[in-house]
């Protein structure tokens, strides 16, 4: 079983994706996915941070992609990474057992025909304030702009790459509120899945 995991900035989607895959014995792909991406390529993994889970932008870097993809030289970094991500997702679920934070891993899998669970992560706007205020020690403010900024990132991003419709209920198997606790959430998220699995064995 493969999960893809899409969050909102602060509800913890990325610590409870963690704790899940080791819950579950799975391999966990986050920043993961970068470091394969820059190992593939061959392109310095601070060019491609700038450029992570951002949509294409003709005005920031170009970078000139040297291996064997023709089609991808001269493209912007974001359209580079996108595409050696995309790749990088598609190997690792087909190895199966994996969960996958952001990324536009779910619209990946799906358009591939990868059987996966797709999972959003939200929390109350208040909520994901406290908890990036005190983990990156910021102003109540500087933390809104933050989060507001990240979102609509994450958001841009995913919609310019897919089909869009990040964080729309219905494009999701699971839609939860992470605000009752990191291990809580896990909990439910480990019983959900479980009856999903038995569900699928008896249509086996």
């Amino acid at each position: 079983m493969n999960i893809c995991i899409s969050r909102e900035f602060g509800s913890g989607g990325h610590e409870i994706g963690k704790i899940l895959a080791e819950q579950l014995g799975y391999s966990f792909y986050d920043r993961r996915l970068l470091e394969g991406a820059a190992e593939k390529s061959r392109i310095p993994i601070e060019h491609l941070e700038r450029a992570d889970e951002q949509k294409a932008n003709p005005w920031i870097h170009r970078i000139w992609y040297e291996a064997e993809a023709e089609n991808l030289r001269g493209l912007p970094a974001n359209d580079i990474l996108f595409q050696i991500q995309k790749d990088y997702i598609l190997n690792r679920a087909r190895e199966g057992n994996a969960v996958f934070v952001g990324r536009c891993g779910d619209f990946i899998l799906k358009e591939a025909d990868i059987p996966c669970v797709c999972i959003f992560i939200t929390a109350p706007y208040a909520c994901r304030v406290i908890r990036k205020k005190e983990l990156l020690h910021l102003s109540a403010k500087e933390t809104e702009t933050l989060i507001r900024k990240t979102d609509k990132r994450r958001k841009a991003y995913y919609n310019y790459y897919t089909d869009g419709g990040w964080g729309k209920p219905d494009n999701y198997d699971f839609c939860i509120n992470s605000s009752r606790g990191i291990h809580e959430t896990v909990r439910v998220l480990e019983k959900l899945l479980e009856e999903l699995s038995r569900e699928g064995k008896k249509n086996e």
